[in-house]
């Protein structure tokens, strides 16, 4: 009669045996599982900085295009240039304003007429783009400057925000994606920021626009592709756990009969 010792170590030995055997399906869905998750969360990421990085350069080519069209109207003055401007900005639907520049002073705009304003490059960035929340004359819509300069002569193109918002709502996770320029952000609800707000959320990818200069975030809470993968598993692993069951009890199954086999040659 074999020792009781080895009959337990026997058995002991089976049930790690099937456990291992029940645990490995298990084991290997959740890593594709969570491969998915990350690799949707990439996928889905990446397309929104395309859609919205090709968007955002069309917004700011076309205040570029504009400005180019009108900076030799700099070298005249405000009464004879403004003719023009007020054309310029009645057929861009983009164009909230258009203001010529002088040896750095804002003298004639479509908005004010003749001025004297001083334009600073160091406020823009790249001394070319600026994003304001907004002016005195739209104080509760964001604005965004495109400076163009060709020394003494410059060009302030100016846009509506909601411009640069609807290129971000139209681009997927549109949530989001936040649209930076230097110290501020604005986002698909079209409320600009401080950067810093970056801090408190997760940057999942960045990207820098290689013709301006300007940044896109793909920004989630802490712990998104935790809860991602968490809502997943959900509805995955009950099948997972399944499988894990009917393999081994079919690896039981096996073993039983042919321990039986043995058991019966010998």
């Amino acid at each position: 009669m074999p020792p009781r010792t080895s009959r337990s170590s026997h058995a002991l030995l089976t049930l790690l045996t099937l456990l291992l055997i029940g645990v490995a399906p298990v084991a290997f869905g959740l890593l594709v599982m969570t491969w998915q998750v990350n690799r949707q969360l990439d996928e889905s990421a990446s397309a929104a900085l395309r859609e919205a990085r090709q968007g955002v350069d069309e917004v700011i080519d076309e205040l570029h295009r504009a400005s180019n069209k009108v900076i030799n109207l700099a070298e005249y003055d405000c009464g004879k240039a403004l003719p023009a401007l007020y054309s310029e900005v009645v057929a861009n639907p983009e164009l909230r304003s258009l203001t010529l520049v002088r040896e750095n002073r804002a003298y004639c705009s479509t908005l004010r007429g003749e001025s004297g304003l001083l334009v600073m490059p160091g406020d823009y960035f790249n001394h070319r783009l600026r994003l304001e929340p907004g002016n005195d004359n739209t104080p509760d819509s964001a604005i965004l400057y495109y400076r163009l300069q060709e020394y003494p002569y410059g060009v302030l193109a100016v846009a509506d925000g909601k411009v640069l918002q609807r290129v971000l709502q139209g681009t997927r996770a549109a949530d989001n994606v936040r649209l930076q320029f230097g110290p501020t952000l604005i986002g698909a609800t079209g409320d600009v920021q401080d950067s810093a707000v970056l801090l408190d959320a997760h940057a999942y990818v960045s990207q820098v626009s290689p013709l301006y200069g300007y940044s896109l975030h793909v920004t989630y809470p802490p712990g998104h592709a935790a809860r991602q993968l968490l809502d997943n598993s959900q509805v995955v692993v009950p099948s997972l756990l399944l499988v894990g069951i009917l393999t081994a009890a079919a690896s039981y199954w096996a073993m039983h009969r042919r321990r039986r086999a043995v058991g019966r040659t010998a």
